[in-house]
């Protein structure tokens, strides 16, 4: 079976979030089962430097009259793992991160960009003698790859099953309709029944509406946004198109995080020397200018500093633990106010808290090694991976019930492994953390909840079969 694998991110080449530890791993993981899985995204400015030497290149012209595509062909770094690289100067090889500039807008070419690349992907697709290789499944991901699935549609040839993952709904790649014939696509799929979306034109309505199947990363997501409250004005069209719909959880790549094998984090422990975990802890006291106090429990935080992940309610909500001597440890960066209302509270509490703006990959990983509990409050949340890496470490995630947070932690029952709450309120977040805060003051709970969560298996090797199984009915039907 052959699958190309198309996402606008993939760790460790460049990331912003989830979805590129997803194209990271999950390809790997897969050609472990022997699928042959071809990795595809945009040559960004610096992404050769962090690749072996370009094995071939293929002009595919220019078509969008903003320089010829050119498709590079390498292979991840420490990898056998193919990857094809869509060169192009003018939309790939600038300033900022890969969608937004150094000022932090969006690039107001985005849509050609993305449809550049799309339009790539189903060239390669469609004609396989391009490369010498043709597909037998083409997995999309988020709207950056959407546009592909209505090329597809618009050439109107049999061509090989579409599978879109949204790993968030919310970002739906929606643009002017003025600039529709940027894309190169016919007006025939302008309607209500194909991109168009509230007067506007949708790189991720194509995606969904133009695929055989669509996935989410989780399966409480996929049911939470065939609702208004989480559907963000999609709810409607993929109600209509159910049937295509179905959630699979997102894995962890374990020789990346796992605290057995971290080259990052202090000490070395398992599930068996759970006790070397305070190790770790006094290390990242230590590292962050606090006092190294093994018995004062250490909440953290590793994300984007947004209202979606529920940042806003933590300030007000840890401050009664503070008060009882916790410690708060924070890694993020993104919403300027949030970022100011953390490092007020790092004033205000300067022995305990400690407030680092932007993002370091090694740090977070000994983060989570150091502190006690993670807090997750977010008031949606599609997958998640941080509280999957939390579980792996011992460190015991605090969330809101939603999406993949309510597929992977629970508070009660046999598999009791964090602290959960209901409402996205400050006080329900309160209330959790001083559930939490009795259960670390009770070794003998703690200890039982930890190895409940070190215990549990998120690998991508357990998710591989469940994709090899939608590829497989995709291609039987």
């Amino acid at each position: 079976m052959k699958v190309l694998f198309a996402s606008s991110e993939i760790h460790p080449l460049i990331k912003t979030g989830g979805l590129a530890d997803v194209a990271g791993a999950l390809p790997i993981a897969l050609r472990a089962k022997n699928i042959d899985v071809k990795l595809i995204m945009p040559a960004y400015s610096g992404i050769l430097e962090k690749l072996p030497p370009v094995q071939s290149r293929r002009n595919l012209g220019n078509p969008f009259s903003v320089g010829d595509l050119i498709l590079l062909e390498t292979h991840l770094p420490d990898s056998d793992t193919p990857i094809y690289l869509v060169q192009c100067q003018s939309l790939f090889e600038r300033e900022g991160g890969p969608y937004l500039d150094s000022h932090g807008n969006d690039f107001a070419d985005n849509d050609i960009r993305f449809a550049a690349f799309s339009w790539v992907c189903a060239m390669i697709t469609q004609y396989g003698h391009l490369i010498d290789w043709q597909p037998d499944i083409l997995h999309l991901n988020d709207w950056q790859t959407g546009f592909a699935a209505a090329y597809l549609a618009a050439w109107r040839l049999e061509h090989p099953p579409v599978v879109t993952t949204v790993h968030n709904l919310r970002y739906n790649g929606s643009f002017p309709i003025e600039q529709f014939d940027h894309v190169r696509l016919p007006h025939d799929l302008l309607n209500l029944h194909g991109m168009e979306f509230y007067g506007r034109y949708s790189a991720l309505k194509a995606g969904l509406v133009f695929a055989d199947a669509i996935t989410t990363v989780s399966p409480t997501y996929a049911n939470e946004i065939l609702t208004p409250t989480y559907g963000d004005g999609l709810d409607g069209t993929l109600r209509a198109i159910r049937h295509k719909l179905s959630g699979v959880l997102n894995g962890v790549d374990y020789n990346e995080w796992s605290p057995s094998i971290d080259p990052y984090i202090h000490t070395h422990y398992d599930l068996h020397s759970i006790d070397q975990k305070l190790n770790n802890k006094l290390a990242l006291q230590r590292e962050n200018g606090l006092p190294e106090t093994p018995e004062a429990p250490v909440f953290g935080v590793v994300s984007r500093l947004t209202e979606q992940k529920g940042l806003d309610l933590i300030p007000a909500a840890i401050e009664t633990a503070l008060e009882k001597g916790a410690m708060f440890i924070l890694l993020g960066s993104g919403d300027k106010a949030l970022e100011q209302q953390y490092l007020a509270l790092q004033e205000r509490y300067p022995d305990q808290v400690s407030i680092r703006i932007g993002y370091d990959e090694a740090y977070s990983h000994r983060l989570q090694a150091g502190i006690d509990m993670l807090l997750i409050p977010s008031r949606f949340e599609p997958c998640g991976l941080t509280q999957l890496y939390a579980l792996k470490y011992g460190t015991l995630p605090i969330v809101r019930s939603t999406g993949g947070l309510a597929d992977t932690v629970f508070e009660e029952g046999q598999h009791a492994n964090g602290f959960v709450f209901q409402h996205a309120s400050a006080e329900d977040l309160k209330s959790a953390i001083e559930r939490s805060l009795v259960a670390f003051n009770d070794l003998e709970e703690w200890r039982i909840k930890q190895i409940q969560a070190m215990s549990q298996d998120h690998s991508w090797d357990r998710a591989t079969a469940t994709w090899i199984n939608l590829y497989q009915s995709l291609l039987n039907a």
